[in-house]
Order: structure tokens, then sequence, then C-alpha cells
């Protein structure tokens, strides 16, 4: 862009053409007060704080909307606008309630400080007093319409970074308020939960349930780390004070997977069950007690030694949850590999990745996991195809980044799946083939492309080209119970696509059929949207390192070890949980047929799965370790608070174990 050059308080300073005058001056470092103004979101004016002189204009006007132009010269500060400031603060202040010693963000609030500021010390107009509702229905959220000033953050930042668009203003005069969709309470609404609305908010309008009144940020220790529940890899910031989680934030809700959603923002900071505080061990009586950690790791150690040279080392399996570190994974693998010498490892979701890497292999990718596309192409997709997923459920980050390139990139949606839920609302085209359908509604869609765009411009679209000669894609719309002019609607949209990417989760998974990520890969490859020869494809993994676990070899390409546990040739049966909330299905069962048990855990596991040990764990907040995303970069997480006493690293008690192995 064209550099434009401008007078700002009798100082010449350069800009770009297309910025504001409220761009340059921050780029400038010269300081203009704000408060509906936010980085990342479109600017609107409306609290008229940075209210700006320039030269030849017959009032004061906005910086934050007003359009730069060389050679013009600008005010920032003068008698005439302080007074101006002051008293848009005071008109503030007395519309609506604004009781700074009662409010939640008392000490925390962009409008308090403008206050202080401007020392206003007093009001010179009446108090209105409204009597507006406060919504608390949200599990998370309370919004106090008392307290808000109108200046439409909240709304914005809904809308353009997180894409659901919940909120928006109703009513009109001294009414108006943020309304959640038609009016409705905002736990009844399409609200996710994300709380950038509440990080958003310049006052104390909208705020935290779990965070209220727990201390302010001058008094909490800030420190960077990565979220590594779901395997997004967003950026956070946790205020701690006095060892304890008090609110985590993202540190910029503008840049590269800044947006947070209630599993990386709220979760983390409720109680998830009981803790394993210290080793327990079954005793003679059969019940568990607790034990020091040290006799808890040789009673482990001895044993598996004892069954190792009894039976082998093929006769111990291992188990790892995908929520654990790349380090404790690590660990656990050298445990069962070389310490043991068992080839029986495999993670809770290895199913999961056998069918994709086995569709992979079936179609013909040589990359493996590899083949797959960064998050980010998502937001510069102009046609996004859903298959057997809810993101805004499973992945709401992803979801978000759906919903945003429909909103602002106009990319059209379509979404694949014969199961309804919420997420198909967000969609120009749903698609809903019959049950136990879905290959065949993939091939007969990517056979309806190829007859639309009549091209298979590479090499992997000719191939798949071959594949689906025999389809037929009138004939196979009919056995799919799908009207025909929605799949040729479909082809027609997915052939016109220049940046389209597919993504699959939860829906396609669960089937463990490698045929279908096939037919999703074909899909992909005929569509004509790849990056450097790959098709632009997205799976949304089941665990936060769910990447991390498999590019490990963890979870094996053979089979799982459940098959093995119940055929009865396992004798001993190591499960790290970690800090994973593991539905007690996973481990029904497990103790039948095995001599020994352990559970490596920071929760007492659910059910009655009758361990003979069970050794704590650290949550992932409570240590530092590495995690790789769903697309495949590897991020590193700080320690946020320190663990219980006596409870040590997951890689600590698991390399100890395997040097008394060893021995």
């Amino acid at each position: 862009m064209k550099e434009i050059t401008l007078t700002i308080n009798g100082k010449q300073v350069k800009g770009r053409e297309g910025d504001t005058v409220l761009d340059i001056c921050e780029a400038n470092d010269i300081y203009v007060p704000t408060l509906c103004h936010l980085k990342g979101l479109t600017d609107v004016g409306a609290c008229r704080m940075c209210v700006v002189e320039i030269e030849r204009e017959r009032r004061p006007v906005p910086a934050c909307t007003y359009p730069a132009r060389d050679g013009i010269v600008v005010q920032t500060h003068n008698e005439k606008l302080e007074k101006y400031r002051r008293l848009i603060l005071e008109l503030m202040f007395t519309e609506r309630n604004h009781l700074c010693a009662q409010c939640v963000a008392s000490g925390d609030c962009e409008l308090q400080s403008r206050a202080y500021e401007y020392q206003m010390e007093n009001a010179r107009y009446p108090y209105a007093w409204p009597a507006l509702p406060v919504d608390s229905v949200n599990k998370y959220l309370v919004i106090d319409h008392n307290r808000c000033i109108l200046c439409g953050r909240c709304i914005r930042i809904c809308d353009e970074m997180v894409g659901v668009h919940t909120l928006d203003f109703g009513y009109r005069g001294w009414k108006d308020t943020v309304v959640a969709d038609l009016n409705q309470p905002l736990g009844q609404s399409t609200c996710i939960s994300c709380g950038a609305c509440f990080q958003a908010c310049p006052t104390g309008t909208i705020y935290s349930k779990d965070s209220a009144y727990k201390g302010r940020p001058d008094e909490c220790q800030k420190i960077s780390s990565v979220c590594p529940i779901c395997g997004i890899g967003c950026k956070i910031e946790a205020l701690v004070k006095d060892n304890r989680l008090v609110r985590i934030d993202s540190p910029d809700m503008a840049d590269k997977r800044g947006i947070l959603c209630h599993k990386g923002r709220f979760v983390p900071l409720e109680a998830h069950g009981e803790r394993v505080g210290t080793a327990l061990v079954r005793n003679g009586r059969g019940r568990l007690e607790p034990r020091p950690l040290a006799e808890a790791i040789a009673t482990v150690a001895s044993r598996l030694a004892a069954i190792k040279q009894q039976h082998g080392g093929k006769s111990i399996a291992g188990i790892a949850s995908s929520q654990a570190s790349n380090e404790a994974l690590a660990a656990f693998r050298d445990l069962m590999t070389e310490s043991i010498g068992s080839e029986l490892i495999d993670t809770l979701d290895g199913d999961v990745y056998r069918t994709i890497a086995r569709g992979i292999k079936d179609h013909g990718g040589q990359q493996g996991l590899d083949i797959e596309a960064p998050l980010e192409a998502i937001l510069k997709a102009d046609c996004i195809v859903v298959i057997g997923a809810d993101p805004v459920e499973s992945h709401p980050v992803a979801g978000s980044y759906v919903a945003r390139a429909a909103r602002q990139n106009q990319a059209t949606l379509i979404v694949v799946d014969p199961v309804r839920n919420a997420f198909p609302y967000h969609a120009s085209l749903w698609l809903k083939p019959k049950e136990n359908k879905s290959p065949l509604a993939l091939d007969v869609l990517a056979k309806a492309v190829l007859e639309k765009s009549k091209k298979a411009d590479s090499a992997e679209a000719t191939k798949a080209a071959a594949s689906l000669q025999k389809i037929d894609a009138r004939e196979g719309s009919k056995q799919l119970g799908m009207a025909s002019d929605d799949l040729l609607a479909a082809a027609e949209l997915l052939g016109k696509a220049k940046r389209g990417v597919v993504v699959y989760g939860d829906g396609i998974l669960q089937h463990n059929d490698p045929q279908l990520i096939a037919s999703i890969l074909r899909l992909a490859s005929v569509t004509g949207t790849r990056n450097q020869g790959r098709p632009q494809v997205i799976s949304l993994k089941p665990g936060g390192n769910s990447r991390g676990a498999w590019d490990m070899g963890i979870a094996g390409p053979s089979r799982s070890v459940t098959e093995h546990l119940q055929n009865g040739s396992v004798k001993a049966l190591y499960v790290l949980i970690s800090d994973d909330a593991v539905d007690g299905k996973h481990l029904a069962g497990l103790r039948k047929g095995l001599d020994f048990l352990v559970i490596q855990s920071s929760y007492l596991p659910p059910g009655n799965t009758k361990a003979d040990v069970i050794l704590p764990s650290p949550t992932w907040a409570e240590v530092r370790g590495k995690y790789t995303t769903l697309d495949g970069a590897t991020r590193s997480t700080s320690r946020l608070v320190k663990p219980p006493r006596g409870i040590k690293a997951d890689p600590d008690i698991l390399n100890e174990i395997s040097r008394q192995v060893k021995r």
C-alpha cells in the first residue's frame, strides 16, 4: 500500500493508505483513549472516546473510523477534547448502574480506568438507575445489563472472530441491550460458551462464574502456555493466584489460534473428580490402601518383572490415553517395548488411527497423516465439506473457523451427514444419505463432480476417476435416498471450488471403516482442491494429543490390545490415563483374565476397575510438556500451578519403573 505522511500533535508521522487515524496513532505510540475499539474488530465509533480534531473538519471526529489521508493535520489532545471526553464518561456512568465497589470487574475495568484517568469524582447529570435484567442461565457466563455501555465489542467478536453471531442489540432508547438470538437467555441460545465476549467486554457486564472475585489480574501471575485439550493447540494466558487457576484468557484473540472455547477457557477451572493424591495398592483383604509412591513403584516393577520372567514380555500389554504429553507417551513406549519387551501397546483411540491409516493407504497415500492440511486452510476456503462431524461440539475452534469462513468469505458449506445436529443449520446444503451408506454417498458425489466439471486435472484426480468408473451418480442418489437436485447442486459447487477443504470427524471415525476414509480422499482429489499436490483434508481426531501418540507408533498398525485381552494371552496390563476424563466403558472388563492391573491417573478411575495399583499423575496444568496438534505441529505447555505434594511427573514414574524392571 502507498505510504502517507500525517501531522499529529505537531509531529510528522508515517502511515499507509487505508489506515484509520487511530491505526496510525497506535503504530506511532501516540495515546488516544478508547472503549469500543478492540484489536482485530471492525471499528464502529460507538463510544466517541477517541475523538480528535482534524484541520478543516467542522467538529471532532472519531479517530477509529476516520480514514487517514496524506497531509492531514490531527490534534489528539487539547482542552476542548478533554472536556468532551469527560462529558462522554459522565453520561456513560449516569446512563446505567456502574457501582464500582460492588462490581466483579473493579480494578480490571476499562471504563473505571478512563474515569480515573479523567479524575471523574462526580457526575453533573442525574442517574437514570434503570432496572435491567441479569442473565445467569449460561453454565459459565453471566450478563448484567445494568453495567453495559453498549460498545458492541461482544457483538462484533461473536460475529467476526467466533463466527456464530449469537449476540446483537435489541430494543431501543434506554432499554437498548445486548440480546442473544431472538432475546433468549444466553444458556438457551446458540451461544457456544467460548467466552470471547467475556474477554472482550471492557466493563463487568459479562463475567465468568468460575473467576468472579477470585483475584484481579494485577494480583495474579500471568503465564503463557498452550491448551492441549482437543488438539487445536490454542494459545492461552493463565492467571494464577496462590497456586490456583483464577482465569484463562487468550493472549491475542486476533492472532492465529487465538480464539478459545469453553474446553480451554472454563473447563480447566472446574473440579473433574476425586484426585489420586497418593499411590494406592490393593492389600491382602482386597482393598486399596494408600502407600508411599516409592513402595508402589517397587511393587509395580517387581510384579511386572515376575510376570515377564514367567510368561514372557508378550504377556504384558499397555494402553495409553492420547491426552498424555509426548514425554509421558515416549516414556510409556520405552517401558513397554524396551524394558518389558512387549509389542502389545496401544492408545485408547488406536482403532481410529488404524482406520485413518488404512484408508490413506487404500487411497494410495504414501505420506501417512502428513497428507492432511493445516487447520488454517479452513479460513481460506471458498467451499467446505463437513462429513460426519459436529465440530462446534467436538472441536469448537475448528467449528468457529468453518462458521467464520461461511460468514466472512461467503464460503459454501456442504454438510454430508445422516444424523441431525446443530451444525447443518450453518450449511448452504445438507446431504442426508441413508444410515450406513456414507461410502457410497461420497463416491456418488465424487462421480457427480467429475461429470459436472468434465476434467481430472491431476494424477490423483485421474486415479480417483478410474476407480469411480462403475459408479452411476443418478442411480446412486436413488439408493441413498437423496434428492438428485441436491446432489447435482453440491457437485456443481464443488466443481467450481478453487480452495475447497474437506473436514471429517466422529460420525465417520466411529465406524472403523477404512473405505470411508478412502472415499473422503477420492472426493477431495476430484474437486481440484489441492495444496502442493495434496488433497485438502482435515480429520478431527478424538484426543488432545492423538497425533503425537500415533506419530510415535504407540497405536500400532495391527490388532488392538483389547483383542489380545479377549483371547486370554495377556497376564498384566498397564493403563496410562494421565488426566483424561475416561469414560468408564473404556475400562470396564479390563480385569478379566489378568493377574495384574496398573492404572496411572490424575483422578480415581470411574467404575469398578479392580486395579491392583493406582499411581498418581499430575494434570497438564501442573507440568511442562510437549503436545502435537491435530495437524502435526508440536507445541509446548508451561507449568501453571504446582502439583500436590508427593506427585511426580508421569515420565519420572515410568522411567523409574523401567529402571527397576531391567535390574
